[in-house]
């Protein structure tokens, strides 16, 4: 996997200074190991550089910090970022489709950030086949109990796997939804059907 220091090795002094230039549209630590390229290329840069460069980052994560609250704190536009399956989307399409459906989601952005991907799955299959055997039991089941027991499912995954293993602080680019949706749709579709005719 192709590291932040490697991409930014690639580009030109003027690419690099375009980082320190709009320190707002970069994550931090992409604008820091660019300053760090520039500086191994004894490029030369104002004085104070790493004072003034700080002093932006603390400034755009105050600001980011105050008006992106929640989920989307850490969805970023940076094309160096790792692109993930938001926790938004995971969140609606387990809450849609199944925790086991938002598991795969988040195993694949596991598997592409290198970490151990089989987990999450393995959690998606006994928390949909628990929640199954728990639904015969529950004297009037109904799409609100559901609801809130996917609800409950994807927290405990963002618990367990997502901050500790993607980290709860990691900035990201959100990746298109469009290929699970698509599944979704092509899985939910038949079932409706069949259950419409029994």
């Amino acid at each position: 996997m192709t590291t932040l220091k490697e991409i930014l090795s690639t580009k030109t002094d003027q690419q690099l200074r375009y980082y320190l230039d709009h320190v707002d549209k970069h994550t931090s630590d992409g604008v820091r190991a660019a300053l760090a390229e520039l500086k191994n290329r004894n490029a030369e840069l104002p004085e104070g550089i790493d004072e003034l460069i700080e002093e932006k980052i603390r400034l755009k994560e105050s600001i980011n910090y105050d008006s992106l609250r929640g989920w989307k704190r850490n969805v970023v536009k940076d094309i160096d970022a790792p692109e993930y399956y938001s926790q938004t989307a995971i969140y609606v399409f387990s809450i849609l489709f199944s925790v086991l459906f938002g598991s795969v989601m988040l195993a694949i952005n596991l598997k592409n950030a290198g970490k151990r991907w089989g987990t999450p799955i393995f959690f998606g299959l006994l928390f949909t086949f628990g929640q199954i055997n728990l639904m015969e039991f529950v004297p009037h089941p109904s799409m609100g109990i559901s609801l809130i027991i996917n609800a409950l499912g994807v927290i405990i995954m963002y618990q367990f796997f997502w901050n500790r293993s993607l980290g709860k602080d990691t900035k990201y680019r959100a990746k298109p939804i469009w290929i699970p949706l698509i599944i979704g749709i092509l899985l939910i579709v038949p079932l409706a059907y069949f259950a419409g005719k029994g």
